[in-house]
């Protein structure tokens, strides 16, 4: 989506018990009863969220940019650390008391979420500029790797490698040890005018699921960089009279649940497919200007401009609540 909301200047660790992550966007709804209720609102003290402390990321006053922040925090729970990058290009490392263990400056803004690698505590992340940076676990740099294309989404590390995916629609594997390029896949330049914003990487069962602005989902091969498949949700787009220009990205990272893939399409809805050769189990096409989702148990927490967040149930396919934008 092309309107960005972020914090302002500083970093709010908060407690949530019973939070997990693995691979796909995730939060387990059995303890959160107003997941399903969507009856409640955050509030300090009360609930599962609880403010344990806040730390300033940058000065309001002499910042370069505006004061927000579009970068989140990554956790490193074994080592008991809080990763996040700054509009000002620096990464901070905290740990999760609060105390600052060292900053390191990437010389471009820091827009994505950083990525630790379980077994050695390194950090990837990437900054605006198309530069990869690793860090060691003592925040020194263990080396960069310079691409073409602004970088703004999460990388994705395994033992091997690291994967980016640029806003130019290229992802590029990166060897883990040196950073050097094992390969690169390319889509062709959209000219019409899309929205702000790319979809993120998802890795489940060997194989790399990206999502596209030209409305394109697709499978490739981690290893080598061959596609598996591709499944075009612009074919579900209908032309506007006058030719009209819509908005054809999936800008949704996207989403395993239960046996099927979930991506959202800006104009032509929510999709089910079948994650081994890309065919449409269902869509939804009500849902519209979808921008982010996460699964919740056998739920699906759906985020739009239109309707704001919604709780979709995917056994029945029903929404069981839903909370517009104000």
């Amino acid at each position: 989506m092309s309107y960005r909301y972020a914090s302002v200047w500083s970093l709010l660790l908060i407690a949530a018990y019973g939070c997990g992550a693995a691979g796909t966007p995730r939060t387990n709804a059995d303890h959160f009863g107003w997941v399903h209720r969507g009856d409640a609102y955050a509030r300090p003290g009360e609930g599962a969220f609880n403010v344990r402390w806040s730390r300033q990321l940058t000065d309001r006053f002499e910042a370069r940019f505006l004061p927000v922040q579009l970068s989140s925090a990554e956790f490193d729970v074994p080592r008991k650390r809080v990763y996040i990058g700054t509009t000002e290009g620096d990464l901070y490392a905290f740990t999760v008391k609060g105390q600052r263990l060292y900053f390191y400056d990437a010389g471009a803004q820091i827009e994505s979420k950083p990525a630790v690698h379980d077994a050695t505590g390194e950090v990837y992340f990437a900054s605006v500029d198309g530069t990869v940076h690793a860090l060691t676990l003592a925040g020194e740099a263990k080396w960069t790797s310079k691409l073409i294309g602004a970088l703004r989404t999460q990388p994705l590390v395994t033992n091997d490698a690291v994967y980016v995916v640029a806003e130019n629609d290229t992802i590029t594997a990166l060897a883990r040890d040196d950073g050097r390029i094992l390969w690169t896949y390319e889509k062709e330049p959209v000219e019409e005018i899309t929205i702000a914003g790319h979809a993120g990487l998802l890795m489940e069962d060997g194989r790399l699921y990206a999502a596209f602005t030209d409305g394109a989902v697709a499978a490739i091969d981690p290893s080598d960089g061959r596609l598996f498949w591709e499944t075009e949700t612009a074919l579900d787009v209908e032309r506007r009279p006058g030719n009209v220009p819509q908005f054809l990205d999936v800008d949704t990272t996207p989403v395993m649940l239960r046996g099927l893939l979930y991506v959202a399409s800006f104009t032509a809805g929510l999709y089910a497919l079948n994650p081994a050769n890309g065919s449409v189990e269902w869509r939804d096409g009500d849902f519209r200007g979808v921008t982010g989702i996460a699964a919740a148990g056998r739920m699906l927490v759906i985020s739009s401009a239109p309707r704001g967040v919604s709780l979709l149930d995917l056994r029945t396919r029903e929404v069981q609540w839903e909370r517009p934008p104000e």
